[in-house]
């Protein structure tokens, strides 16, 4: 099974028909496309118990809002995490926007995605500019497309 199968039958296993989960993956897809092509694979940082959710910060409780931040290249990632001072040695993981959004729809502290700009842009909150999508937003359009359909 594909990744598009996989976030397809995800969102159907909560509430959404097929057809309204891809027509939200393409509007995904097209949302994350205005700066330019998406890479098939985005990377994220692993923390040591997979509770960080790719931020850098430390654990804390999951009722703390969280948000999940990509790099369209591991040397970006990597960059990215010298400059914060986040780990000597960050681990990496490739994945693609199907699965980030997979992970958004299943796991309801991610309340966004985070897709960094490449180059030296300002930091927010110590979060890089990029490309933005909000979990409310992704769950706006599984529904709306289910109305629609």
């Amino acid at each position: 099974m594909d990744d598009a199968q996989i976030f397809i039958t995800v969102a159907s296993q909560s509430g959404y028909g097929a057809a309204a989960a891809a027509t939200a993956l393409a509007w995904a897809r097209n949302r994350l496309s205005v700066g330019g092509v998406v890479p098939s694979r985005l990377y994220i940082f692993r923390g040591a118990s997979n509770s960080s959710e790719g931020t850098g910060q430390t654990p804390s409780s999951p009722s703390r809002p969280r948000v999940l931040l990509a790099f369209a290249s591991a040397d970006a990632a990597l960059s990215f995490a010298q400059a914060s001072g986040i780990a000597a040695a960050p681990r990496l993981a490739a994945l693609s926007i199907e699965q980030l959004l997979t992970a958004l729809i299943q796991r309801p502290m991610i309340t966004a995605l985070l897709v960094a700009d490449d180059g030296d842009s300002p930091h927010e909150a110590g979060l890089p500019a990029g490309l933005r999508i909000e979990r409310a937003a992704l769950l706006d359009q599984l529904q709306s497309a289910e109305c629609r359909l």
